[in-house]
């Protein structure tokens, strides 16, 4: 028991820091553009694009190295690396400077999440894979709870540059402890004859769902991280808080609700062994988010926001414990590193890279209909009025692509029950 709990919990807590450190952009982005000028089209490119490009498309030749040699290894230098180039981002003193640092970061996170996916998949039975791959998820939530508190409360105690410096420097000892701690384990199948990365595309696009389970994780990926990366800065701009205030707020509510969401997703797709459940669970999370994120949008108080955004925050991310085992299942063995490596490529081309920019984009775009003469660097009450009003538009628009998920994830349910009509809950 203990050979599968304490790497799982490790592997878990490393993940927390993955999304410590990737989410810093979005938490601390208010303070950023006042001090750099900053346009929101600039914030969204620094914490989606320029963190994305590395991430997504190294992330599957990672992965293809991860499945002939040491996994741990890959993630201890993954580790080291995105932790030191955080720390590097309260060093950048230009835009430029910042997007370089970025795609450190990207780069150092693409070689993780599919290498420790595949070393979970080792460790337990494939009926339990998606509560043990929700449990490892759980670290989304738990990275965004505690860079939020922390990045808040550092950056207005020390600064926003202070505040990336110490939340980057515990990955490094962690990638120390990581490789003194865990061993490599046994693979369920030899390394010696991997199939080749088309054969692994063609084996998923051909499996039962997973076309539409990754279109759909895709769509609700692009219109979460444009929620989620501009959250803070619209607390700060709507409402008034200051940093920590506002970034505690949405680190506790998000995290307590998108974890709720993540662990009850797999278990729910677990509970009962009916084709397509997966999918059904999914979707209904996503029709709950697109369904009361409008209505959370035009709170008029941060308290009844904060309250109104649990349930669909938790919807909108009941996906991920079904789409990661209907993946994992799909292939044997000696793809299960590259399945996970191709289904984040679409997750975070399309959600991770592009969500941020358009909402950012969408933001500058409404906000200068609102106030002809906004600039970024006017900080006056009516500029900080018509910031708020953009964003939040902006928002509107981004959410309602939650019902085009919905509608994925249900074909996805259909396609499975139609290829396994022998499949009945027990």
């Amino acid at each position: 028991m203990w050979r599968s709990r304490w790497p799982i919990a490790l592997l878990t807590i490393i993940y927390v820091l993955n999304f410590v450190d990737r989410q810093l952009v979005g938490i601390l982005g208010q303070p950023m553009k006042a001090e750099l000028g900053l346009t929101d089209r600039q914030l969204g490119l620094l914490s989606g694009v320029a963190f994305a490009l590395f991430y997504t498309t190294l992330g599957l030749p990672i992965a293809r190295i991860a499945e002939r040699k040491s996994r741990v290894g890959v993630i201890a230098v993954s580790l080291g690396l995105w932790s030191a180039m955080t720390a590097l981002c309260g060093m950048a003193r230009s835009v430029p400077q910042l997007v370089l640092v970025r795609l450190g970061v990207g780069l150092g996170e693409a070689g993780f999440a599919p290498t420790a996916q595949s070393l979970i998949a080792d460790l337990v039975r494939p009926e339990r894979r998606a509560t043990a791959l929700s449990l490892f998820s759980l670290g989304i939530p738990a990275g965004m709870l505690i860079g939020a508190v922390a990045g808040g409360w550092l950056a207005q105690s020390l600064g926003w540059r202070m505040a990336f410096v110490w939340l980057g420097l515990p990955g490094i000892a962690l990638a120390i402890l990581l490789a003194l701690t865990l061993r490599e384990p046994p693979r369920s199948a030899p390394t010696a004859a991997h199939p080749a990365l088309i054969d692994v595309a063609r084996t998923l696009w051909r499996a039962p769902g997973f076309a539409h389970v990754a279109a759909g994780a895709s769509i609700a990926s692009f219109a979460g991280y444009g929620l989620t990366s501009f959250a803070v800065p619209l607390l700060m701009r709507r409402y008034g808080l200051p940093i920590g205030d506002a970034a505690s707020g949405f680190g506790l509510v998000a995290g307590v609700s998108i974890g709720l969401g993540i662990g009850s997703g797999g278990w729910l797709a677990d509970r009962r062994a009916s084709a397509g459940r997966g999918g059904l669970v999914a979707a209904t999370g996503a029709l709950v988010a697109g369904l009361i994120f409008p209505l959370v949008l035009e709170a008029g108080d941060p308290r009844l926001l904060a309250v109104s955004a649990i349930a669909p925050l938790a919807g909108a991310h009941l996906y991920f414990g079904p789409t990661f085992a209907l993946t994992i299942n799909s292939v044997d063995a000696r793809s299960r590193a590259t399945a996970i490596a191709i289904l984040l490529m679409a997750m975070n081309a399309i959600g991770l890279g592009l969500g941020p920019l358009t909402v950012g984009a969408l933001s500058d775009a409404f906000t200068q209909a609102i106030l002809p003469s906004y600039s970024p660097a006017c900080h006056s009450r009516a500029c900080t009025i018509a910031s708020a009003h953009g964003l939040t538009s902006a928002l509107r628009v981004d959410v309602l692509l939650y019902f085009w998920a919905a509608l994925h994830f249900l074909l996805a349910a259909r396609a499975v029950r139609r290829t396994q009509p022998q499949s009945t809950a027990r």
